[in-house]
């Protein structure tokens, strides 16, 4: 899905169809949302295309001074385009695009539809293609969700415990002496409600303890 439209967009083009243009990541933290953009675009690079990529968490954008961040988004749109292909990925969008209500800030209505006249005005071959990514759904303005905008939604949910079990063996593997598979799978099933980043800290933190224990 973003693939084709970086790397063919001739095909489209020959079909007079518009490309999927926006993909939404969604899910708890540390569930891998941000490692999966930027391995999108590295192994879209590597399949013969060079594909830039742009990376912004949504407070990041926000600033003091009136117009300042509609400002910014319209210099990064234009820059994307000039160095298309391109991937620009948004983190945490919701602190972005929140919900517009008569009770939220002037500030964030300008910002929403600034973003969305931006997306509505992207190349129509698709070569310029939006990641985002939060953690929740619910707290991002339902006109970014339609087909056009974020035409794919993807979950990403806690791992499960084999998947807990081969997080655990990434992290592992390469130590002088690994954990055996049984104890990695003793420790994936009591690991219940842990997402990658947790694991991750896990394992850093017996690699810790271990040289500590270690007699000086």
């Amino acid at each position: 899905m973003v693939f084709f439209p970086l790397l063919y967009p001739d095909f489209f083009a020959s079909y007079h169809i518009t490309p999927p243009r926006g993909l939404l990541l969604c899910g708890p933290p540390g569930t891998g949302k941000t490692l999966i953009a930027r391995a999108l675009a590295s192994a879209a690079s590597k399949a013969g295309q060079k594909v830039s990529f742009y990376m912004r968490k949504g407070a990041d954008v926000l600033s003091k001074w009136v117009g300042e961040a509609e400002r910014q988004l319209k210099l990064l749109f234009e820059e994307a385009q000039r160095n298309q292909p391109s991937i620009i990925f948004f983190d945490e969008i919701d602190g972005l695009a929140p919900v517009r209500s008569s009770k939220q800030e002037q500030i964030h209505n300008s910002i929403v539809s600034t973003l969305l006249a931006l997306m509505d005005g992207l190349d129509s071959r698709g070569q310029v293609v939006l990641i985002g990514a939060t953690n929740r759904i619910d707290a991002i303005d339902g006109a970014l969700r339609r087909p056009g905008r974020f035409d794919r939604e993807f979950n990403f949910p806690l791992p499960g415990c084999e998947a807990r079990a081969e997080i655990l063996d990434i992290h592992t593997r390469k130590w002088k002496q690994p954990p055996s598979k049984e104890l990695k799978m003793e420790l994936a099933a009591s690991c219940v409600g842990y997402c990658g980043a947790d694991l991750k800290a896990l394992c850093t933190e017996a690699a810790i303890h271990a040289f500590r224990e270690i007699p000086a």
